[in-house]
C-alpha cells in the first residue's frame, strides 16, 4: 500500500492536530488560577473538543478517498485553531464583559473560530 505525498502530509496534519489537543489539555494545569487565562484556556479546549471528532473523521476520509484538495484546507484549519486557542487564552483584543454577564467579546477570536468552521464545512463538502 503506497501513500501519496498528499496523504502523508494529511497524516502529519492529523497528528499535529492531536498534539495541539494534548497541549491544550495540559495547558490549564500550568496557568495561574486567578489570572483568567486558566478559565479561558479551559473554554478554548472545550471548544476544540466540540469540532475535533468531525475534523478527524473528515481528514481520515480524505486520506482514504484521496481528496488531495483537503490537505491544504486541513492545514489552514489547524492554523486557525492554534490562533483561536492563543487568542482565547491570552485574551488579546477582548472587551470587558457587560454587567451581569461573563461573556467577553473578542472579535478576532470569533473570526478565527468562524474561519475554522468554514474550512471544516468546505472539507466535508469536498467529500461529497
Amino acid at each position: 500500500f503506497q501513500l501519496t505525498q498528499s496523504a502523508k502530509t494529511m497524516i502529519n496534519i492529523i497528528a499535529s492536530t492531536a498534539l495541539v489537543y494534548l497541549i491544550q489539555l495540559l495547558l490549564p494545569l500550568f496557568l495561574k488560577e486567578d489570572s483568567g487565562e486558566k478559565e479561558r484556556a479551559s473554554k478554548a479546549l472545550k471548544n476544540l473538543g466540540e469540532s475535533l471528532p468531525v475534523f478527524f473523521a473528515v481528514a481520515i476520509l480524505s486520506v482514504i478517498l484521496g481528496i488531495e484538495e483537503n490537505t491544504s484546507l486541513a492545514l489552514y484549519s489547524l492554523i486557525s485553531r492554534v490562533l483561536f486557542a492563543v487568542l482565547y487564552t491570552t485574551g488579546i483584543g477582548k472587551k470587558p464583559a457587560k454587567e451581569g454577564t461573563t461573556y467577553e467579546p473578542q472579535a478576532i477570536r470569533s473570526l478565527m473560530w468562524f474561519i475554522s468552521i468554514i474550512l471544516l464545512i468546505w472539507m466535508t463538502v469536498k467529500l461529497i
